[in-house]
């Protein structure tokens, strides 16, 4: 199996530090590993070696603050619409024959695995996405064919983050707005883990469970199995436009149970006002508020990825809702 890399500080406004996480326990990294990506150049070059830069005094994980294991020099390519029951809810038809939904989403929106969710001035639609990262090991700069035989050449790494989305900044800005609605700051919570793949864990890929709980209400849950655009086609169909380095990362998608719900009335609050921006985003947030209660100040998400045995574990976020 593999293993769980953490980044943590021992006291607060200490430096921060690399360590594996086995059972609660950190053993700390005695090499100063300046991002994610030099940890992993260094396990994928020898377990044994590895092995060996481990500190023999440990740290209990509860005893310290943990950082998101993803540093924030790196391209975050994101799916959309990737579980067919999100697909539903979104009002879109079946998609397994469909394109595959890619898009960007800036890396100075990650954040801790604990931080605080800021929720941006004049937001009223803040939303949550439980997504499964996977971690590059290596860089593509031209069209690759990549398979399910090949795709442990190409992934290396897991990650539970989640995808917070503003939704009335998506759908009520100049010609929808995708981008500027997912990247605010702190609306990539990711870690705790950073689950360094062996070959064998392959093998469980698709046997994730995703949970997400709104202040300790299940609103997400799937599994990985269901997955429409899979890993290898996706990367597949990446490089045929866009280059990716080791390190960088790739949001699959999240599942059913978001806040965003389509009907009738939303939709026609953003064809029918489609080049007045003000108006389109004042109809659209209306018709959503009339249909739920989106995030608030207060409200607490825990989000946890993990296999049913527990063999391959990438640990629990906890994240409040502030304003900004």
């Amino acid at each position: 199996m593999g293993i769980s890399i953490v980044n943590y500080s021992e006291t607060a406004g200490s430096s921060a530090s690399w360590g594996v996480l086995s059972d609660g326990v950190i053993r700390p990294l005695k090499t100063r590993y300046a991002s994610h990506r030099e940890v992993m150049a260094s396990y994928f070059a020898g377990c044994e070696a590895f092995a060996a830069d481990m500190d023999e005094q440990t740290v209990s994980a509860a005893a310290v603050q943990l950082h998101s294991p993803i540093s924030s020099d790196i391209q975050l390519f994101c799916q959309g619409l990737n579980y067919a029951d999100h697909r539903a809810e979104s009002g879109v038809s079946d998609g397994h024959d469909g394109e595959n939904l890619l898009f960007m989403k800036a890396a100075s929106s990650i954040c801790g695995p604990n931080e605080t969710i800021i929720r941006p001035r004049g937001c009223q639609l803040l939303d949550y996405e439980i997504e499964l990262a996977l971690v590059l090991k290596a860089g593509v700069s031209e069209r690759t064919s990549i398979t399910d035989s090949d795709l442990s050449q190409y992934v290396g790494g897991l990650v539970l983050c989640n995808d917070v989305s503003a939704r009335d900044i998506m759908f009520g800005s100049p010609i929808v707005q995708w981008f500027r609605g997912k990247s605010q700051p702190t609306f990539c919570p990711m870690g705790p883990v950073l689950y360094l793949m062996d070959e064998q864990d392959f093998e469980q890929l698709y046997a994730l469970q995703l949970t997400l709980k709104l202040n300790g209400e299940v609103k997400q849950s799937s599994s990985t199995d269901c997955l429409i655009h899979r890993p290898a086609d996706t990367l597949t169909d990446l490089s045929s436009f866009a280059g990716f380095s080791a390190g960088d990362c790739l949001l699959t998608g999240t599942p059913g149970g978001v806040l965003l719900n389509a009907n009738l009335k939303t939709g026609l609050s953003i064809i029918l006002n489609f080049t007045n921006d003000e108006k389109r985003r004042k109809k659209f947030t209306a018709a959503q508020l009339a249909q739920t209660r989106f995030l608030e100040p207060g409200d607490v998400l825990e989000l946890e990825i993990k296999t049913p045995d527990g063999a391959i574990d990438l640990g629990c976020q906890r994240n409040e809702i502030a304003d900004a």
